[in-house]
């Protein structure tokens, strides 16, 4: 059966399936998606979650060996398959069917990251689509997200029309990580049942100097250099503070040569957990580290020592200048990891 994200919770409430496949580009929903399902796990009675992370080392046997093996704790458990790749392989979409036919009492949670409408289309992903609950999580297209944000606001208990939604929707240019943490800062700005219009956003987001500094750091780690050189000069307009902004990208700099550094002896959930990063920091974070080079990120943070001496001096024009070649650079650098 087939459930976009914003109706799960309604299919949750009626009861828990068997096995549930959550999929799709869109990292936010997924993560979301994932959490309602563990959610509601807890609240059925399954008390224990055995996590495995199928990357291409992954033993398929795995899987039946986790259902053939008794809980010392629960009687259910919730087995959650994280699948970066969204793509089984033979092996593994015969263990997933093989899993759906067989009489456990656990609850199968497949979480995939790389999806695509023939994924959609495999016989693994069908015989999940049959037995349980399929939740693709696509991109929000700009026309949809006006309404995505209007129903995540009123979510919050917060009232907007269509053009605080528009608004909205063109400053954040379509990025839905960054629209739900806006609606979060909004919601502990404004209170419940308040009204929000396009004149309220417009201060509330002349106040959100140390907000706009960690958007700038995601453009830049998720390769978006226009928006990332916009972004700059809204800060430049509001006269963020200088050292704000060096310390967000000093410190997210050094989260990805910290996850460069244990990416080769350890999966990527794992190297995450060890440095306690949010789930939702995670995916520009791995971006950027794929992306660039440890010698190009070791660079940046240096040509940041740069950029804090120029702040010591005063020298605003400078700043704003040099600011904008770093993070141009930085986003727009290709695989081979060079930073002018």
């Amino acid at each position: 059966m087939k459930v976009f994200p914003d109706r799960l919770e309604g299919q949750l409430a009626r009861g828990l399936a068997r096995a549930y496949l959550i999929a799709g580009p869109e990292h936010l929903l997924v993560e979301e998606s994932c959490d309602a399902v563990r959610r509601a796990a807890r609240s059925n009675g399954v008390a224990e979650r055995l996590v495995l992370e199928a990357d291409a080392r992954f033993d398929w046997q795995q899987l039946s060996g986790a259902t053939e093996t008794l809980s010392l704790f629960a009687s259910r458990r919730l087995v959650e398959v994280r699948l970066p790749s969204g793509k089984p392989g033979r092996d593994g979409g015969a263990a997933l069917r093989a899993w759906l036919e067989t009489d456990s009492d656990d609850v199968l949670l497949l979480k995939c990251g790389a999806w695509d409408l023939q994924q959609e289309k495999s016989a693994w992903a069908k015989a999940l689509d049959r037995a349980g609950v399929y939740v693709p999580c696509w991109t929000v297209k700009a026309p949809q997200l006006p309404d995505w944000i209007a129903r995540r606001l009123a979510a919050r208990g917060l009232q907007a029309d269509r053009a605080a939604g528009r608004f909205l929707a063109e400053r954040l240019e379509g990025n839905l990580l960054a629209a739900a943490q806006e609606i979060e800062r909004l919601a502990l700005l404004c209170g419940s049942d308040a009204r929000i219009g396009v004149d309220e956003l417009r201060t509330a987001v002349a106040d959100s100097a140390r907000f706009d500094s960690f958007r700038l750091v995601e453009l830049v780690l998720t390769a978006r250099a226009a928006a990332a050189v916009r972004c700059i000069r809204g800060l430049r307009d509001t006269d963020t503070p200088m050292p704000m902004i060096i310390a967000a990208l000093a410190r997210e700099l050094q989260l990805v040569a910290a996850f460069q550094l244990r990416a080769p002896r350890m999966s990527e959930t794992q190297a995450f957990e060890e440095l306690k990063v949010w789930p939702s920091r995670r995916p520009p974070i791995a971006a950027a580290a794929r992306r660039l080079s440890p010698a190009a990120v070791r660079l940046a943070v240096a040509r940041l020592s740069d950029l804090d001496r120029i702040a010591k001096s005063n020298d605003r024009l400078e700043f704003w200048v040099a600011l904008e070649r770093l993070c141009v650079d930085l986003a727009g650098t290709e695989a081979t990891g060079h930073v002018a």
